[in-house]
């Protein structure tokens, strides 16, 4: 699964990515979290735009928003027969941004903290996909992870992980058709991937800066 990423220098990104312009000012994540506004790009009027949306999927149907505690990730092998996220899948998918990912293991409690990354520390693209909730004087907008099968080299850490779209396949992921679409969630990107402990303190919501990436080892306790 995906519950926490890592999303720096947006506006150098989106450019550099999708050739998007966004807010200079737009600051980096370092702890991105659901209920947290993202940047993603998604079908414009002239190809791809960029928007923020909510991290939490809340589809146009639901009676209030809460459903996004449960709609952070979407099953990519289910994701065209489940309700909350067929249409999105049809007609609203997005492009989602990141840097490395955050990932949890161990058997007692808190658990370990792990940040995943590709080995030459290339930008990831994930699958994503997005809704409007219209109940509001304000629409909501927001967005979903494709998961699926983890690579063999990370299934220790977690059985899922966040679909990685290969550069190539971008654009058609958002622009085309729906049935390409499903296609190309079969065929993720093959990141080299590495990772290392960090602190405890990304647990936190409200921790969000540079030292969360950093290399950490628990402290080891004393004899004496």
């Amino acid at each position: 699964m995906c519950g926490r990423y890592v999303f720096t220098t947006p506006a150098e990104a989106m450019l550099r990515l999708f050739g998007l312009e966004i807010g200079a000012s737009s600051p980096s994540r370092f702890n991105m979290a659901p209920g947290q506004h993202g940047w993603i790009a998604r079908a414009g009027e002239q190809g791809l735009e960029a928007a923020q949306a909510r991290w939490g999927l809340v589809p146009g149907w639901a009676k209030d928003p809460t459903i996004a505690f449960k709609t952070i990730n979407a099953r990519s092998e289910t994701a065209a027969e489940k309700p909350a996220f067929r249409d999105a899948l049809q007609r609203r998918r997005c492009l989602i941004p990141a840097d490395a990912f955050y990932e949890w293991h161990g058997t007692r409690m808190p658990k370990q903290p792990y940040l995943l990354y590709a080995e030459d520390r290339a930008p990831l693209v994930f699958a994503g996909l997005w809704e409007r909730w219209e109940r509001e004087s304000q629409p909501l907008e927001t967005f979903s992870v494709l998961t699926t099968v983890a690579d063999q080299a990370i299934s220790w850490l977690h059985p899922r992980m966040p679909i990685a779209l290969p550069e190539n396949a971008r654009e058609e992921w958002v622009l085309g058709s729906a049935q390409n679409a499903v296609e190309l969630l079969k065929k993720p990107a093959l990141v080299p991937w590495t990772w290392h402990t960090v602190s405890p303190a990304v647990n936190a919501v409200r921790n969000d800066n540079p030292t969360l990436l950093e290399h950490w080892e628990e402290p080891q306790g004393s004899l004496l």
